[in-house]
């Protein structure tokens, strides 16, 4: 009796649910069409391959040859509801470099005296969340990918093979031109994958741990975007980076972008409590096919931002990129804040089908007494089809003082499907 009852009651519950997802309940026997439920699971990826050289003096140079594959798994939609899952697995096949600008071996390809290149051999859980999006309504659990506004200061480092994810909850908002966003996280995962240094005495390489809150603003008005940020974090297992909680504004109006910030914080690197401002001034214009672009980025000594996607600022030879996360104050101690002076141009539609991108960069102090060096920059796309687009990327950094050059050259290939 008590078999029948329960078995009863399964099939009720079996046909609520069916009922609830729209399906026809008509009992069959011998049924051999796919259940539907398998036409909700899309499976996804990206295969990139790439070869960098990199030098900067007066270490040897670096050449690495490296294969990144991402393989995810979405399950929904139901009602709102989704699931995703992603693998993510890089190897090096050309292992002349080190993977880390630490002396901690954890990572490989680790060469002693090389420079470095960040593409470690890693295997791992890329992300992994449950979420509800309905209505102008979101929430997301789990650990994911997450990039604000211009990534200057919360981004997926996406430049680099083993991309930075966040162990977060999220929930935001849209309707109409407005939305707003709030995630709370406690780990966010580096660039430096799983192996990679977790424990004292360090340096912790593997990921930034601690209590992390993010708020986002926007609104699109008639102008261009209008929004402000707060990001309040305090890393537990990094002395340098700390705390930090930055308050930021920032808007479009025709061809000019203004973004200016301010932070107050505290870390050993700075000796105790500190404040300190960003601001970001940027002029484009168009005249057909070609954009031109001018500006300045700025921010004052101390002043950090550890879960940036940084290579995408102050030129792509990185030579900022300690001092812009907040682990180290420049050579001997001698940064000062940065000035980044800089102009380029986007010219799409060149023979064979080429975009190319270029810059020019000059570096100076916060005070604009001491120059730290220039950049020249060039990138070119191909897009051979809607799955498979090429690259190449070039950067030399000239250093002045206490800076030293960086030449970088990558070519890849990138596949998704």
């Amino acid at each position: 009796m008590k078999i029948s009852t329960t078995l009863t009651s399964a099939l009720f519950i079996g046909s609520s649910l069916l009922s609830i997802a729209g399906e026809e309940i008509t009992p069959t026997l011998g049924v051999t069409d796919t259940p539907n439920f398998l036409e909700k699971i899309k499976f996804s990826g990206d295969i990139r391959t790439r070869y960098e050289f990199r030098e900067t003096d007066p270490l040897d140079e670096s050449n690495a040859f490296t294969t990144r594959a991402r393989l995810g798994l979405t399950l929904g939609e139901f009602n709102g509801f989704s699931a995703f899952v992603e693998g993510e697995f890089t190897t090096a096949t050309g292992r002349d470099f080190r993977s880390n600008p630490t002396g901690n071996s954890s990572t490989s390809p680790f060469v002693v005296g090389n420079t470095t290149i960040a593409d470690p051999d890693n295997e791992e859980l890329n992300q992994a969340y449950l979420k509800y999006a309905k209505d102008g309504l979101l929430l997301q659990v789990g650990r994911q990918r997450i990039i604000r506004n211009s990534a200057a200061f919360i981004g997926n480092v996406g430049w680099r093979q083993n991309e930075q994810t966040f162990d977060a909850a999220q929930i935001g908002y849209k309707k109409d031109r407005f939305s707003a966003t709030y995630v709370y996280s406690d780990r966010v995962q580096r660039i430096f994958g799983d192996d990679a240094n977790d424990a004292l005495p360090g340096p912790p390489l593997r990921d930034f741990e601690g209590d992390f809150h993010l708020i986002d603003l926007a609104y699109e008005a008639d102008f261009g975007d209008i929004g402000g940020y707060a990001y309040l974090l305090d890393v537990d297992n990094n002395a340098n980076v700390g705390e930090s909680n930055t308050y930021g504004v920032f808007g479009n109006y025709n061809s000019f972008y203004a973004e200016i910030a301010y932070q107050d914080g505290d870390s050993a690197l700075a000796n105790g409590d500190y404040d300190a401002i960003y601001a970001h001034l940027k002029y484009t214009k168009k005249f057909n096919d070609l954009t031109l672009i001018g500006a300045v980025e700025y921010f004052t000594e101390d002043f950090k931002t550890p879960f940036a996607t940084v290579h995408a600022f102050n030129g792509f030879a990185d030579a900022f990129v300690l001092q812009r996360i907040g682990l180290n104050d420049g050579p001997g101690g001698n940064f000062n804040g940065l000035t980044d002076l800089y102009v380029g141009m986007v010219k799409p539609g060149l023979p064979g089908g080429i975009t190319a991108k270029a810059f020019l960069h000059a570096f100076l102090d916060q005070d604009l007494d001491d120059v730290y060096g220039y950049e020249a920059d060039l990138v070119l796309v191909k897009k051979f089809n809607a799955n498979l687009t090429g690259l190449l990327k070039a950067a030399y950094f000239h250093g002045e003082d206490f800076y030293d050059d960086i030449k970088q050259v990558s070519v890849q290939l990138d596949y998704k499907f």
